[in-house]
């Protein structure tokens, strides 16, 4: 069970907002901005068509966010994956992004294909894409050995040392799965303290890491309902998984003995 939950809490380090480190909206794109704001996507999806056939990359990769959620055009992964890729081949460096994270979780159908993944991550690391050099770490982490570990802590120091909470999130996960695979309390400790620390600061991963933790009882005391307070919390931000989590969650609460009057 450990080691399931692990590779669950290690997952939610590698899952992030695509979108959050795209470059900053192009004039060229403005009509299909004010189309999404007015969550027209059907409109948005046929203006960012028109662009992505001049050839532009960034309409690929925002077409292919939109075909990938099925907004504004039926859901097609593979119709998203193809889009990706053209936008890659293009240099756009969030397209080598996503196409990394897909072939890391398996995401848009594809096999998890590490070799893949770590090609497409290294890309767009190299492009200055910081939640890419995370998603490489982790992507070493998965591999195992001493050699990848040391090289995946490598890519995680120079963010670390800027405070970026999805680095430190990463490095947290690291330390508490070698703390329990190795038996070592100081890793497992530290670990779990970063988690906490980032969980109050809002950082909506780790929150998701304690709320996860609280639930299985595995790595620390089972707190249902301290696990109820935070997937409700985050099921109102609609963070993806916390409505299904919560619901697990009630029903568990359901099930224990009720305490007699």
């Amino acid at each position: 069970m450990k080691k399931i939950l692990i590779a669950s809490l290690l997952a939610l380090s590698s899952v992030v907002a695509v979108a959050a480190d795209q470059p900053a909206v192009n004039p060229a794109f403005s009509k299909a901005d004010e189309y999404i704001k007015a969550q027209n996507y059907t409109a948005a999806y046929q203006e960012l068509d028109r662009l992505a056939k001049t050839g532009n990359a960034q309409a690929m990769y925002n077409l292919a966010l939109l075909t990938q959620t099925g907004q504004g055009t039926a859901q097609s992964n593979s119709k998203a994956l193809k889009l990706y890729e053209d936008s890659a081949k293009k240099g756009y460096p969030v397209s080598n992004l996503a196409l990394g994270q897909a072939y890391l979780t398996g995401g848009l159908g594809v096999k998890p294909d590490n070799k893949k993944a770590k090609e497409y991550l290294q890309k767009a690391s190299d492009q200055g894409m910081e939640d890419a050099t995370v998603d490489l770490a982790v992507a070493l982490f998965s591999e195992g050995t001493d050699k990848s570990n040391k090289e995946g802590l490598a890519k995680l120091a120079p963010l670390i040392a800027k405070n970026n909470y999805k680095a430190m999130h990463a490095k947290a996960l690291y330390d508490l799965t070698q703390g329990i695979k190795n038996k070592n309390e100081v890793s497992f400790k530290a670990g779990l303290q970063t988690i906490e620390t980032l969980g109050k600061k809002g950082y909506i991963p780790a929150l998701l890491a304690i709320a996860n933790m609280y639930t299985n009882g595995n790595i620390i005391q089972q707190n249902l309902p301290e696990a109820k307070k935070i997937f409700e919390a985050l099921a109102k931000e609609n963070v993806p998984q916390a409505k299904e989590s919560l619901a697990t969650v009630n029903k568990l609460i359901a099930t224990q003995p009720k305490a007699k009057s």
